[in-house]
Order: structure tokens, then C-alpha cells, then sequence
């Protein structure tokens, strides 16, 4: 009985011998470095490993962070057969309880790929008496995000709710981004009265006025390690299709007084309907310094205290858009901001 019990004791105190090739995520192109561990590796004397991996998909670039353990080790890159060879031997033996014992360094192409150990590999202890090991093999898979659903280009009449939509793989965070000049530089987006979800898949613009037109989206994506971003959409106001005729300035009695002004006026303007109103103040190069008013109001009498305390003296010029199902109107006036 005590010698069953003893027999049972070292049954469950023994632990299995293994050697693990890590699993990894990594962007395409950028090196990776895949750990080779060892878990209650007893008196080892000699190490053999011969290891396989997809060269389509991977390059290999050298084996670093070895062990001290391990010095003397000899390691290459075989050819016939493509393999990577590893090996070490001492009459000294060393042990693995958990450790590691090298980083495999590669170039990645992107998808997923493993990298295995191969049946010809051999451990043995300090007697080279060759060891039960079990090989536990690895991959490195691709965790940059994988676009499935592009944005696409969207005409819409003015004023209009507008979406652009992505889908993509591998849980990543959303940032939608807007650029006005054909994409030569990028505005990133945040949740406000004209743009909702702007860090989500889709993203909804309120209300797209005719400035808007031609202007372009695309959604910036990450994950821990990685970012790619979506196709650029084009955002087309289609401004004839949306209404049924055009105002003349005389139904909107847009004005500002004083004119000239020291710093502050006040613009005044009459609305026929209710409608969308877009209030912008621009240089004579036509740079847009200031958008005041960007907003539904209701018909009749409004005006807007405008202050330019923060503009140089000059000539401006302040353009009023409205929109509605009936009428489009765009019209724009000159005033300066003097000096006292």
C-alpha cells in the first residue's frame, strides 16, 4: 500500500517535458520575433531542432536572445530541406523549468502562417539518452484590420442625412477622417451637431450643406499594433435635384451695420421660409475664418452679433446659404473691419 501511494505521488508531481514555438500577432511588413520555450526541461545535454516555416509568408532574419545557457549553440538556415536548424550541446547539463530559450526574428508578409517543429527534432539529457518531449508548435497571424466593406461615393440632395459605412475584421477602433482639398490633407472628425459616430463603422453627417461638395471621407483603423484606413468616398451635393426653384437676394435683406466697423457688427438677414442657414465669413482669397451660424431656423427677422476682434483689419466678405424643399439661396456682401 505505501509503495502504491509513493507511485501515485510521483505520478502527480511529474510534469510533462515540453517545447513551445509562441503564436504571435504582428502587422504585415514589420519584423516579429516568435519565442521558443521550455517547460521543466530537466539535466539537458543536447539540443536538436529543426523548424518549418512558409517562406511566401515569412522571411527569416536571425535567431536572437538566446539563452546563456545555450552558448556554443550553432543555428542556420538550411536549404535542402528548407529548414531552420538549431544546435547545441555541453557536457555540463542545464535546465528549462520555464524559460525561454531563443527568439526566431522574421520579416512578415501578412497572413496567418505557422511555424512548426519538425519529427526528425531530439532532446536528450546529460547521458544523450533522448527525452519524451512534447513539441507544441506556433503561428504568426496578421492583426492588422481587414476591410470587407468599403465607403462608397454618395450623392445626396443639400441638407440631406448622409452615412458612409465600413465593415472590418479583427474588432478595430474607427476614426473617421474629412478632407475638402481632394485629399491632400485630413481633418479628424468628433461627435457634434453635424457629425455623429465619427468613432464607429458608420458615420452620419446631420445635415450636408452645399459647401460640402466634393468633399471627401475615409475611416483611419487600429487595433493594438496595427492601423490601415478604408478607401476615400466622395461626398456629391446635388443641389438642382434638390429644389424646386432659387430666391433673389431682395427676399432675404441680408446686411450688416455698421459698415465699416471697429471689430463688431451685426448681420442682419430675413429668412421667406424655415429652413437651414449657413453663415460664413471669408477673406478675399476666399479662406473661410469663420462659420458663426450653421443651423436650422424658423422664417422671419434674424441677426448675429458678429465679432472680429480676432481678425486682422481688412476687407471680408460674409455669405449667407439657405436651403429648404422650395428654395436654394447663396448670396455674399463685403464689409470692413477698420481700425479706430
Amino acid at each position: 500500500m505505501l509503495i502504491l501511494l509513493f507511485l501515485l505521488g510521483v505520478a502527480t508531481t511529474a510534469q510533462a517535458q515540453t517545447l513551445t514555438i509562441g503564436s504571435v500577432e504582428a502587422c504585415a511588413a514589420p519584423e516579429v520575433f516568435v519565442p521558443i520555450t521550455g517547460d521543466n526541461l530537466v539535466n539537458i545535454g543536447s539540443i536538436t531542432l529543426f523548424i518549418a516555416f512558409d517562406s511566401t509568408r515569412m522571411s527569416y532574419l536571425s535567431i536572437e536572445n538566446i539563452d546563456p545557457q545555450l552558448n556554443g549553440s550553432n543555428y542556420s538556415l538550411n536549404m535542402n530541406p528548407f529548414q531552420l536548424a538549431f544546435v547545441w550541446s555541453r557536457v555540463i547539463p542545464i535546465d528549462f523549468t520555464h524559460k525561454k530559450l531563443f527568439d526566431i526574428r522574421f520579416a512578415f508578409k501578412g497572413e496567418v502562417t505557422p511555424v512548426a517543429f519538425k519529427t526528425n527534432c531530439e532532446i536528450s539529457n546529460y547521458q544523450l539518452q533522448v527525452l519524451p518531449v512534447n513539441y507544441v508548435n506556433g503561428s504568426v497571424a496578421s492583426s492588422i484590420p481587414q476591410v470587407i466593406l468599403q465607403p462608397k461615393d454618395t450623392v445626396v440632395k443639400s441638407w440631406a442625412l448622409t452615412t458612409f459605412s465600413t465593415i472590418a475584421t479583427n474588432s478595430p477602433n474607427y476614426s473617421w477622417k474629412e478632407s475638402t482639398n481632394n485629399g491632400q490633407t485630413w481633418n479628424d472628425l468628433s461627435d457634434n451637431t453635424i457629425y455623429q459616430g465619427t468613432h464607429s463603422n458608420e458615420l452620419t453627417i446631420n445635415y450636408a450643406p452645399p459647401s460640402f461638395n466634393k468633399n471627401r471621407y475615409l475611416c483611419s483603423l487600429s487595433t493594438q499594433n496595427c492601423t490601415a484606413a478604408t478607401m476615400q468616398a466622395i461626398l456629391t451635393i446635388d443641389t438642382l435635384a434638390s429644389v424646386a426653384g432659387y430666391a433673389i437676394a431682395n427676399d432675404f435683406l441680408l446686411r450688416n451695420k455698421p459698415n465699416p466697423f471697429n471689430w463688431v457688427t451685426i448681420i442682419e438677414y430675413s429668412l421667406p421660409e424655415n429652413g437651414n442657414v449657413m453663415l460664413e465669413i471669408l477673406d478675399m482669397r476666399g479662406n473661410i475664418v469663420a462659420r458663426p451660424i450653421f443651423e436650422r431656423q424658423a422664417m422671419g427677422a434674424h441677426n448675429y452679433h458678429f465679432n472680429a476682434s480676432a481678425l486682422n483689419p481688412g476687407i471680408y466678405l460674409y455669405k449667407l446659404s439657405f436651403t429648404n424643399a422650395n428654395t436654394l439661396f447663396t448670396v455674399s456682401r463685403k464689409m470692413i473691419n477698420q481700425i479706430n
